[in-house]
C-alpha cells in the first residue's frame, strides 16, 4: 500500500509540473509582443515586414479556428509560429520553444497546416496570377525586352525539387535523379522574379517535360495559340519540348550564327527563373534546409504558401541580401528529352530567329 501511495504521489507531482509549465508558457505567449522587435530583426525572423504580417492577420484571422478554452493558442500566435517556420527552416520544436511564442511541437505543426491552407485558399489567388489578357502579357513582354532584348516573352519556366521524408504510399515515385525523396515543382516567373504560376502536384521522379505537358499553363498557352496569339511564349531549358508557345535552346548551334545569338540571348533572359527559385528558397528556408516532415500533399501546400509570401515581398520590393541567396545545381543534372516533331514549334522558332537574330 505504501508503494502504491508513493506512485500516486509521484504521478500527481508529474501532472502538477506539466500544468505549471503550461501556465508559464501561456503567460509568456500572452505577454509577448513580436511587434516590439526592431524592424530588421523582425524581418530576419519572419521574412516579412510588420505591415505585411498585419495584412495577413487581417485577411486570415476571420477564417481561423477561434480559441475555445483558456489554454488555446491565439490565431495571431499561430500565424507567427507558421511564418517563423517558413522563414527559418527551423525544426518545429525549435520554433515551438521560441520565447516569442512558446508552443508545443504539436501546436506548431497544426498552425503550419492551418495557416498554409488558408493562405492557399484566400491569398494565393490574389498574388499568383498568370497573364491571360493582352494588357497583362504586353506589360510582361515590355519588361523582358527592356531587360534582356528578347521579344514575345511572358515568362520563364523551370522545375525545382523540394525535399521531403519518404512517403508511405508510392515511395519509389518520389526518389529523384539525385537519389533523395522530393516533389518536383514547376515554377513560372516574370523578369522581376514574381511567380506567375506554381504547380506542385507531381513526385520527384517525374520529368519536367511531363509536368509541363500536364499543367494548366501549357493548356492555357495552347488555347491562346489556337485562338490566334502567335507572339507570346515562355522560355524553358533543353529539358522541355520546342513548341510555338515554348522556346527552348538549339542544340549544337554554330558559333556566331543567328542560332548561336538566339541561344545566348535565351540563356541571359531565362536566368531570371534560376534567380527566382534561388531567392524563393533562400527567403523561406523550410524549402531548402531540411526534409519537410509532411505528406506530399501538405508539402505542395507549403510550397504554394511560400510562393505567395515571396510575391508579397516582391511586389513590396523587399529585397534579400545577395549573400543570403543560395543557388542550387539542379539544372546541371537535367536530362534532355526528344523535342518531338512539333513542326509548328520549329517554324515559330525559325521565324523568331530570322526576324530578331539574323
Amino acid at each position: 500500500m505504501l508503494a502504491h501511495r508513493v506512485l500516486l504521489l509521484q504521478e500527481y507531482e508529474r501532472r502538477e509540473q506539466i500544468r505549471q509549465h503550461n501556465r508559464i508558457r501561456r503567460l509568456m505567449r500572452e505577454n509577448s509582443d513580436v511587434f516590439s522587435l526592431p524592424d530588421q530583426r523582425f524581418i530576419d525572423l519572419f521574412r516579412l515586414t510588420k505591415n505585411m504580417v498585419r495584412y495577413l492577420f487581417n485577411e486570415l484571422i476571420r477564417y481561423m479556428r477561434p480559441r475555445s478554452r483558456v489554454g488555446d493558442v491565439s490565431p495571431e500566435n499561430r500565424i507567427m509560429a507558421a511564418l517563423h517556420f517558413f522563414a527559418t527552416g527551423s525544426y518545429q520544436r525549435t520554433s515551438g520553444t521560441n520565447r516569442l511564442f512558446p508552443m508545443s511541437q504539436q501546436s506548431v505543426g497544426r498552425s503550419i497546416k492551418e495557416v498554409s491552407q488558408l493562405i492557399n485558399q484566400h491569398i494565393a489567388p490574389i498574388y499568383i496570377v498568370f497573364p491571360t489578357t493582352a494588357r497583362q502579357k504586353n506589360n510582361i513582354k515590355q519588361s523582358f525586352m527592356e531587360q534582356s532584348r528578347f521579344p514575345g516573352v511572358i515568362g520563364c519556366v523551370d522545375c525545382t525539387h523540394v525535399a521531403l521524408l519518404a512517403p508511405t504510399a508510392e515511395e519509389h515515385n518520389y526518389v529523384n535523379r539525385k537519389g533523395f525523396h522530393s516533389k518536383n515543382v514547376q515554377v513560372v516567373c516574370d523578369s522581376n522574379l514574381k511567380i506567375l504560376s506554381i504547380f506542385s502536384r507531381y513526385a520527384g521522379a517525374t520529368h519536367d517535360s511531363y509536368i509541363w505537358r500536364n499543367s494548366m499553363v501549357h493548356e492555357e498557352l495552347r488555347r491562346c495559340f489556337i485562338n490566334g496569339d502567335h507572339n507570346s511564349w515562355l522560355l524553358g531549358d533543353s529539358g522541355y519540348p520546342q513548341q510555338p508557345w515554348l522556346m527552348v535552346p538549339i542544340q549544337n548551334a554554330l558559333p556566331n550564327s543567328p542560332e548561336d545569338r538566339y541561344n545566348h540571348r535565351h540563356t541571359a533572359t531565362r536566368n531570371c527563373i534560376e534567380r527566382c527559385i534561388g531567392v524563393l528558397k533562400s527567403r523561406f528556408r523550410c524549402l531548402l534546409e531540411h526534409k519537410l516532415h509532411y505528406s506530399p500533399e501538405n508539402v505542395g501546400t507549403i510550397m504554394n504558401t511560400c510562393a505567395t509570401l515571396h510575391n508579397i515581398c516582391t511586389e513590396a520590393r523587399l529585397l534579400l541580401d545577395n549573400e543570403d541567396i543560395i543557388y542550387n545545381d539542379e539544372n546541371n543534372f537535367a536530362i534532355n528529352v526528344p523535342q518531338g516533331q512539333d513542326n509548328q514549334g520549329f517554324i515559330a522558332r525559325r521565324n523568331l530567329i530570322a526576324q530578331y537574330f539574323a
